[in-house]
């Protein structure tokens, strides 16, 4: 009887090991299998924080030189298209009217000379002079000619001197103030189009097979908690081979390569937002993105456990 007493509490501290060890290795197992699914989802999942907001941006540049007398607009300012921005002071159309009208009276009294002279005749005057007169006269049509075409240049630059919006938008990076000499072609302003924001992705090309034309997208600005949601538009066809360049004697140039590290190349995927308005991050800001199937339901809240991956994202 003693010896089963013995043997019984003797079976029951192995049990309880075994159990503990069993235990042990179930919560291990478990853990490395949510490990390896987080791993996976951060690492393989078609997502990138290297995203930016952007949007059409005119440069608005004048089309004649000369001072600025007005500058309408005010940094950051929203126009509508049509709204005047600024003017170049007009002294070059009062000079070629000026021009014109001195051609035009010459050109009057040097054919009035050349019609008396040849109602006159030979009788009155040498055929010399009569000659004289008629180059006069088809000497001042021809400068009238050409005041005239530059009348015409000095009104079309007339109609330049007034820069308008090209569309509605902001006006940002003004750097131009009245009373500046501003030059035709110099960029005197950017315009932001309204209506035309979208994303550009920077995807990793080991992603680019989970990336499709018209899947969803969840779109989280960097530091913050709020999403956008958009469409994927379009794959960039190529980006630069930085091994495709030529040296002088037109060799090929190839970059050194480190087998064991080879970084993965960025694609960029432009992005369709669905929602133009209220957006408050500017052209350029960042964000996260992360891109799911076509047939995903569309504008659908995520998790809170899903927000909290998105937002570990940013620092990992």
């Amino acid at each position: 009887m003693k010896t089963l007493a013995i043997k019984f509490p003797v079976v029951s501290l192995i049990t309880k090991k075994l159990l503990r060890v069993g235990i042990t290795l179930c919560v291990l197992l478990l853990a490395a299998v949510a490990l390896l699914r987080v791993w996976a989802f951060y690492t393989e999942s078609p997502w990138t924080r290297d995203a930016k907001f952007s949007a059409d941006v005119v440069a608005i540049a004048p089309d004649v030189s000369g001072l600025l007398t007005e500058v309408l607009v005010r940094d950051n300012q929203q126009v509508k298209k049509g709204d005047v921005l600024f003017v170049v002071d007009p002294p070059r159309f009062q000079q070629a009217q000026a021009d014109v009208d001195y051609y035009l009276a010459l050109v009057n009294e040097k054919r009035r000379e050349s019609g008396r002279r040849t109602r006159l005749g030979v009788q009155a005057m040498s055929q010399e002079a009569i000659d004289q007169s008629s180059s006069a006269l088809e000497t001042a049509q021809h400068q009238l000619a050409k005041a005239q075409a530059t009348l015409a240049l000095a009104k079309l630059d007339l109609e330049r001197t007034v820069i308008r919006a090209p569309a509605d938008g902001w006006v940002t990076n003004l750097n131009v103030q009245r009373g500046e000499y501003i030059t035709r072609g110099a960029t005197a302003v950017a315009l932001v189009k309204k209506g035309s924001f979208y994303l550009v992705a920077y995807m990793e090309e080991t992603k680019m097979a989970s990336v499709h034309a018209g899947d969803r997208v969840e779109i989280t600005p960097l530091g913050s908690d709020r999403l956008f949601y958009g469409m994927v538009d379009s794959v960039a066809a190529a980006i630069t081979n930085s091994s495709a360049n030529v040296d002088s004697k037109g060799l090929a140039t190839v970059d050194a390569n480190l087998e064991w590290v080879r970084l993965a190349q960025r694609v960029p995927v432009r992005i369709h937002l669905d929602q133009q308005r209220d957006i408050p991050y500017p052209a350029g800001t960042t964000a996260t993105v992360v891109i799911a199937q076509a047939d995903a339901p569309q504008n659908k809240q995520p998790s809170p456990l899903i927000r909290l991956l998105y937002r570990l994202r940013e620092f990992g």
